[in-house]
Formats: structure tokens, C-alpha cells, sequence
């Protein structure tokens, strides 16, 4: 399931290169007829990559979010929350084998 995740993100990102790359390219083509100055190409290009920057990022906080839902929902549990147990489980087996050397060596 992550791997879908992942490569819809590698497209996206594909797409946000070919995107900015038409975007130059039409935005030249305006400047080179005449119907738009450079300054206005430039700063027209700008506000077009920034908002497509914030769409982009508020996309990829959404799917954060989703993802982070549907795993709550499948009730998996975290490598943090595993190394926890595996730190406790080591503890108390060493108390463990204090306990059966004690036991040993009172019998």
C-alpha cells in the first residue's frame, strides 16, 4: 500500500518538473510575441510556482494525514512502540534470570 503511496508522489513531483519547464517555455514564447514583458513573464511565472508550491505542500499534508488515519484504523503498531517492548522485554529478562539463579542457589 505505501509503495502506491510512493510512487503517486515520485509522479507528482515528475510532474511538477515537466509542469515548470512548460511553464518557462510558454511564458517565452508570450515574452518573444510581444504580449507580455519580461518583468511581467517573471513575476507571473513566480506567483504561478509558489502557488503551485503551496498546493503541492498542503497535498502532501493531507496525505500525511490520510495515511496517518488508515493506519490508526488498521491498528498497527509503530517500530517505536516495538522497541519499547523489546527494551522491556530484555529487562525483565534479565530480572528473570536473577530471580532463577536466586531460586538456584537457595535450593
Amino acid at each position: 500500500m505505501f509503495e502506491i503511496f510512493k510512487k503517486s508522489l515520485f509522479a507528482g513531483l515528475g510532474l511538477a518538473v515537466v509542469t515548470k519547464t512548460k511553464l518557462e517555455s510558454v511564458l517565452e514564447k508570450l515574452v518573444e510575441e510581444g504580449k507580455m514583458s519580461r518583468d511581467e513573464a517573471e513575476k507571473m511565472g513566480q506567483e504561478l510556482l509558489d502557488s503551485g508550491e503551496k498546493q503541492w505542500t498542503d497535498f502532501e499534508s493531507r496525505l500525511q494525514e490520510t495515511i496517518k488515519g488508515f493506519l490508526d484504523n488498521m491498528d498497527i503498531c509503530k517500530a517505536s512502540d516495538l522497541k519499547k517492548l523489546e527494551k522491556k522485554l530484555k529487562a525483565t529478562n534479565k530480572r528473570l534470570k536473577v530471580l532463577e539463579m536466586k531460586d538456584k542457589e537457595s535450593a
